[in-house]
This record gives structure tokens, C-alpha cells and sequence, in this order.
């Protein structure tokens, strides 16, 4: 399973493309119904977004402890163990939210929405540039801090932020597949991520999209079928498809290479956990949590990078994490809420200044500029 372990394993659709996802109320229904009602969000979607989002924070700011010696290699069993689910889940999430998009007409979608997206990739590998340069050498991303990265990131995405490109790659791909029957679609992706088990494509980062694609297209077009899943919110459903993914990570990990290719049964069984999962806490604290992380995960994919630096920055200098075991323990936790919570608050303060442009594409370029009468 090639992944960067430097990178969000990464965006908000709903923010960055298509309107929000509905609930799926029957015509006759709906029409007797509020709008507010009928355009009502699904809120389990929000929720493995968020969910998705601090995972990646979770594992950006483990990886950085560990290596620096300031929380146990235990963290790396742990990630290793959510990778499979990390981003397939999403993906799955983004694609729920994709059909709008990919249902526009070539010229729109790639003005508002390809634009956009490879608008913010762009920004942020030159804003990376320079917190890279300015960050203190123990936390300091050298590759970040090249014009090599900026230049080399329009085609190899060999940053945190390969998500964003990720995320323009999937929707003009399965724009341009639209006419094929769904069997080719599918079977090309499922093809395509088997394959990426065995031999790199190209790049870790393209590597990653290779294989993550299918995931997104299983969003786009097997929404029914996700919607049916995550209505199954009895315990029982949830045990088993834990059991499940937990059964056949041990098997995988027992295996031999020769098995790799496996890995998207292993994350099916995953994504099913993941989606009941997050059904199941709808209306719960933890939920709320989630859910309001999940609406905003934009700035927090973003910023993480920066945050999760200059955090790990205050965690190196303090004494008492080399001497307290269980300090060390926690630390990742501890940096990841940081990170979340200081970016969130972030977007806040620059939307406040009329930062607007480092979160999205100008509306008169974008061509979303309301018109006055």
C-alpha cells in the first residue's frame, strides 16, 4: 500500500465544489415540507469527513513525535492500521458530494471548479514555501522550502496537499468517463488500484490517487447503496463490520506480498465501519464534535502542516515530555486537538480580514460572482 507518510494519508467538497448533499425525501414529500427540511444535510456524511480529517491530523503529528523521539513507536502500529480507511473514507465522502459538479458542462466545471481547486493547490505550495523557509530547523520540511516543489508540484503532487490535485484529477477523470457503462468505470478503477498494490505509479502521490480513485467513484455512483448502509446503525452491524475489518487486517498482515492486492476488500470492509460508525454518533457530543469539523475541513487540511510544526516545535523544547513517559504517550493527541482547534480559529481570523482569497478562487474569476440587477 504505497502512502507518504508525510502526507494527508487528504479538502472539503462540499465547500470546494458541488451544493450540499440532501436528504433523500421522495418528490411528493418534499413538496410539503420546509425546504430547510428537504435540503437538509445528511449529517453522518459531515461526520467522516471530520472524522477523516483528524485522523490525518492525528498521523502528521505522530509521525513528527516519533521521530523526534517524543511519543512511542506504537503510533506508527496505529496509523498503519487506519490507513487503509483514512482517505478511501474520504474520498467515498467527496464523491457523495461530486454528482452536481460532474454533471456540469465541460467549460463551467473546469472554470469553477477545476480552477479552484488547482487555484488553492497552487497558492498553498508557495505559502508552504515560505513557512518552510521562515520555520526553525528542527521542524523545518526542506523539500517544502524549495521553488523545486512549487515548479515540480504543477505535475508530481509530492506534498501535503496532493489531495487538492487529487481531488481536480478524479473529477475531470470521471467527468470524461460518463458515457462508458458503469461496469467499465468501475472495473477500470478497481483494475487500477490492484495494480497500484504491485507497482508504483509514477510517484507515491500518484501511486495514492491510483489507488483511491475507485473510492471516489463508488461515492459518485453507488450513493443509494452507501445511503442504505448507513441507516444500519444497530450495534450488531457495527460489531461485525469492525470484526470484519479487524479479521482481515490480521490476515493481510500474516500474509504474503503476494496478497496486496486484497487491500480493497480490507477497506470495503473498513468504509462500512466507518459509514456506520459515523451514522451511529449522529446527535451525540462526540458527533456534534465531528460534525462541526467536518463542515469546515478545508483550512483544516490546509494548515495542518504549519500548525502541526510549530506545535511539535513547542513540544521539543519542553523538558517535561523526554521525562514523562505518559506525557510522551498522549502528545500526539495533545497536538493533533491543537492543530484542529488553531486552524479552525485561523480561517476564522482571515475570513474576519477579508482573507477570502486563500480559501477560494476569486467569485469574478471563478465565474460565481453574484450579478446585481
Amino acid at each position: 500500500m504505497p502512502h507518504d507518510p508525510t502526507a494527508p494519508g487528504t479538502h472539503d467538497l462540499a465547500q470546494l465544489a458541488p451544493a450540499p448533499m440532501t436528504s433523500p425525501v421522495p418528490e411528493a414529500v418534499s413538496a410539503a415540507t420546509p425546504k430547510r427540511s428537504a435540503r437538509r444535510r445528511i449529517e453522518w456524511v459531515d461526520i467522516a469527513k471530520g472524522t477523516s480529517i483528524i485522523l490525518v491530523v492525528i498521523l502528521h503529528s505522530a509521525n513528527l513525535l516519533v521521530s523526534k523521539g517524543l511519543a512511542p513507536e506504537v503510533w506508527y502500529t496505529i496509523n498503519s492500521y487506519l490507513q487503509p480507511v483514512r482517505m478511501p473514507l474520504f474520498f467515498v465522502a467527496s464523491g457523495l458530494f461530486a454528482q452536481g459538479m460532474v454533471a456540469m458542462a465541460w467549460p463551467r466545471m473546469l472554470r469553477s471548479r477545476i480552477a479552484h481547486l488547482m487555484y488553492l493547490y497552487t497558492l498553498w505550495l508557495v505559502i508552504f514555501l515560505g513557512v518552510h523557509n521562515v520555520l526553525p530547523s528542527d521542524v523545518r520540511h526542506e523539500g517544502y522550502a524549495s521553488w523545486m516543489n512549487v515548479v515540480g508540484g504543477l505535475y508530481m503532487p509530492n506534498s501535503a496537499l496532493w489531495f487538492i490535485y487529487g481531488l481536480a484529477v478524479f473529477a475531470v477523470a470521471a467527468k470524461a468517463m460518463t458515457r462508458l457503462p458503469l461496469w467499465v468505470q468501475l472495473g477500470a478503477a478497481v483494475a487500477l488500484n490492484v495494480y497500484s498494490q504491485y507497482q508504483p505509479v509514477v510517484s507515491w502521490s500518484w501511486n495514492n490517487l491510483a489507488e483511491y480513485f475507485i473510492y471516489f467513484l463508488l461515492g459518485l455512483h453507488a450513493r443509494s447503496l452507501i445511503i442504505t448502509v448507513s441507516r444500519r446503525t444497530a450495534l450488531p452491524w457495527i460489531a461485525a463490520s469492525i470484526a470484519a475489518y479487524a479479521a482481515m487486517y490480521s490476515m493481510l498482515a500474516d500474509a504474503d506480498a503476494g496478497a496486496q492486492g486484497l487491500t480493497i476488500v480490507l477497506t470495503t470492509f473498513g468504509l462500512a465501519a466507518g459509514v456506520l460508525v459515523s451514522a451511529a454518533v449522529v446527535g451525540t457530543p462526540v458527533g456534534e464534535v465531528l460534525n462541526k469539523v467536518g463542515r469546515t475541513t478545508l483550512p483544516v487540511y490546509l494548515m495542518l502542516d504549519m500548525f502541526i510544526a510549530l506545535l511539535g516545535y513547542v513540544v521539543i523544547k519542553l523538558s517535561i515530555i523526554n521525562e514523562l513517559l505518559v506525557v510522551q504517550a498522549i502528545a500526539p493527541l495533545a497536538v493533533a486537538a491543537g492543530t484542529v482547534v488553531l486552524a479552525l480559529y485561523a480561517h476564522k481570523i482571515l475570513l474576519a480580514l477579508r482573507l477570502n482569497w486563500l480559501f477560494e478562487l476569486p467569485p469574478r474569476l471563478r465565474g460565481t460572482a453574484i450579478r446585481k440587477p
